[in-house]
């Protein structure tokens, strides 16, 4: 069975922690930490046909002059600076004619092809439910990104609003277990970047 859904990169955040745009900061091979996150995205996407679209602010001219050199669809949240949830409820309605939404961010630059696989195999699986990877931090299961929604939480994600993003919508969901949690490390604060490097 092929999947059939698209992959939203979230790539509309103000990087306030950061101090500067974390998406065009650099990796040790001088590539950007969006460039290191979108690759395994973007393998996925070509191996299954899936659709890609990566979600910005309309202010942030650089990351859309780099999007478009690369040939990276993407969309503009002009109401991004109200939060996530707007920038997910825009992504939804940009592309309300796919089957299901990957929702992933861009900044995991260790995201890997193997944890997408994984995902992959799961919503192939369990095409109606919400699928997401997770892993053990003290005895505790903490969930991760990206997370899958099917096409019945496409109006409800349309809806979203503020700094949440989806967490309240999330009660039954298909955790997948990930050994090892630096894949899915977001990049929030330069120190962030350096363990990384």
């Amino acid at each position: 069975m092929t999947p059939d859904f698209g992959i939203l990169v979230l790539a509309a955040g103000q990087s306030s922690r950061f101090g500067s745009d974390k998406l065009l900061a650099k990796m040790p091979d001088g590539r950007p930490v969006i460039a290191h996150s979108l690759a395994p995205l973007q393998t996925i996407a070509k191996k299954y046909r899936l659709k890609l679209c990566v979600i910005t602010r309309a202010d942030n001219q650089n990351l859309i002059d780099y999007l478009t050199a690369k040939k990276i669809p993407y969309t503009l949240c002009h109401n991004a600076y109200l939060g996530m949830g707007h920038s997910i409820a825009h992504g939804i309605k940009s592309n309300q004619v796919w089957q299901g939404w990957m929702i992933s961010l861009a900044d995991m630059p260790n995201l890997t092809i193997e944890i997408l696989e994984a995902l992959i195999k799961n919503i192939i699986k369990h095409p109606q439910q919400i699928v997401r990877p997770s892993f053990l931090e003290k005895e505790k299961r903490i969930p991760s990104h990206p997370v899958y929604f099917p096409q019945q939480y496409g109006f409800k994600l349309s809806q979203l609003t503020g700094d949440d993003g989806a967490k309240t919508m999330i009660k039954q969901q298909t955790l997948l277990n990930i050994t090892d949690e630096t894949c899915l490390i977001d990049v929030d604060t330069p120190e962030v970047l350096q363990r990384l490097s």
